[in-house]
């Protein structure tokens, strides 16, 4: 018996990249590949993810099985005072998972 296509719970026929990576968000997709290539402050990761919620992104990545430590850093802000904010960056595992991703993509182009 040939096993039918089935829809993922949210939404839409995976392919095998977004198999790899366990999502098919367009969002978390831009978020992965852009911690790819380093360390992103939250209004970074806002402006890639093209949401107002970054750290909901990170979040659900997260909830995914994805290793994404946030440091505080320091910071002056443009009053002067001093203050601390997130930056998010891959586990060096997950950068290697992401590279694999990122070969597997390209090769399917």
């Amino acid at each position: 018996m040939e096993k039918k296509d089935t829809a993922p719970s949210q939404g839409g026929i995976q392919n095998a990249h977004s198999n790899f990576i366990r999502t098919s968000n367009a969002r978390q997709c831009r978020v992965l590949e852009a911690l790819h290539k380093g360390p992103r402050c939250r209004e970074d990761v806002d402006r890639i993810a093209g949401a107002s919620n970054g750290p909901e992104v990170v979040r659900q990545l997260r909830e995914l099985g994805w290793d994404i430590p946030c440091q505080l850093v320091p910071h002056t802000d443009r009053d002067g005072k001093p203050g601390k904010h997130g930056v998010y960056r891959l586990s060096m595992q997950d950068r290697l998972r992401v590279s694999v991703w990122l070969y597997q993509r390209r090769a399917q182009v």
